[in-house]
């Protein structure tokens, strides 16, 4: 659609890059290549560094001074990129968090089938979203703090979405007990 109408394909994977999906980017499971992507967070592992990647193409009408930044180009920003992508650019890497995402979708399935407060549990990979049913819809951060008391961080997405992001090398122990934990967090509730 964009070629047909001569605009850019934009991909903004600040949070959906870097391996959360289980793909190193999510445009690699769309069979699209984006003219131009942004990525940052999961890019520096912790350590703040942003970038924008671009087609040869599109790079050519970029002169100096036009695409900058204070902190641009940071030699130690740069190399730690470099070791995150080297270690989550893996075969091994990539295909665990396929497989931590079932384990999850599969856990907060389970809550739900006991529960049922979640209308929908959506999400891919490591990036997950349980959708509170009619019944508890704006509660969001009510679940969230309940979560907290029971040790367990999630986030919200909207006033009626609890969202998980874990760790993308998180142990199959680690969601297990999370999962646990939340579900005492949600027993509190019902």
């Amino acid at each position: 659609l964009c070629d047909q109408h001569n605009a850019l394909l934009i991909f903004d994977e600040v949070q959906t890059g870097v391996g959360r999906l289980g793909e190193l980017y999510a445009y690699m499971d769309l069979g699209v290549t984006p003219d131009i992507l942004t990525s940052a967070k999961g890019l520096g592992g912790g350590f703040p560094i942003g970038a924008m990647l671009t087609t040869t193409e599109i790079a050519k009408h970029l002169k100096i001074g036009t695409h900058g930044s204070t902190y641009g180009g940071n030699p130690l920003a740069c190399a730690v990129a470099e070791a995150v992508l080297n270690t989550v650019n893996t075969p091994e890497v990539l295909a665990g968090i396929k497989a931590k995402a079932k384990l999850y979708v599969d856990g907060l399935n389970a809550i739900n089938a006991k529960y049922n407060v979640f209308s929908e549990i959506r999400g891919k990979g490591l990036l997950i979203g349980a959708v509170l049913n009619e019944k508890y819809q704006g509660q969001a951060k009510t679940f969230l703090n309940s979560a907290m008391d029971e040790g367990v961080m999630v986030l919200v997405a909207g006033a009626s979405i609890v969202r998980f992001a874990p760790s993308l090398v998180i142990s199959d122990e680690d969601i297990t007990l999370g999962l646990a934990r939340f579900e005492k967090a949600i027993a509190s509730l019902v």
